[in-house]
């Protein structure tokens, strides 16, 4: 029984495999002719003159006036200047939205900091006294890193304003 079955799936296989090669080959054969007929369709078109693309184009003269150059000058320059004056604008808003943010960071852990004493007053003496220590402790690490940032914002929104205003300075002025 086992070699019948296994002489069955063999032809089952050769079939399958006689069946694909003769698919394959009428596809192909179809595909062919199709590629021939199209190829045909353009042979006999005639090809047909390409308008001179550069009939159309508008060149720009490479040789300007004086006055010409000293105007788009004075316009770069004026751009130049509200964009430096725009940039020093940002740069004094990002400082004072940190100086306010850093403010407010250092008041709420003072807040918490209070409120958790307040929580741990009715405890054990030990405890509280250790609870209170390691607030203290954790108050003075927040209001240092909170006048760190401030001084370091403050610095850099002084460095900022330098060098916008270094940069206006060095700007010349039509």
């Amino acid at each position: 029984m086992a070699k019948k079955a296994g002489k069955i799936l063999a032809l089952a296989a050769v079939a399958g495999t006689v069946a694909a090669g003769v698919s394959y080959f009428r596809k192909y054969r179809s595909f062919n002719k199709e590629l021939d007929e199209d190829f045909h369709d353009f042979e006999d078109e005639e090809d047909s003159p390409t308008p001179d693309s550069t009939m159309n184009r508008n060149y720009v003269s490479l040789h300007a006036d004086k006055d010409e150059f000293l105007v788009a000058a004075g316009d770069v320059l004026n751009a130049v200047k509200d964009a430096a004056g725009a940039a020093k604008n940002v740069v004094k808003d990002a400082a004072a939205i940190m100086t306010d943010t850093a403010r407010d960071a250092m008041n709420a852990a003072a807040d918490t900091a209070a409120a958790a004493k307040a929580t741990l007053t009715g405890a054990g003496a030990t405890a509280a006294k250790e609870a209170e220590d390691i607030l203290d402790e954790a108050a003075e690490v927040v209001e240092e890193t909170a006048e760190t940032i401030l001084d370091k914002t403050e610095e850099a929104k002084e460095k900022i304003s330098k060098t916008a205003t270094i940069i206006e300075e060095d700007l010349p002025t039509s």
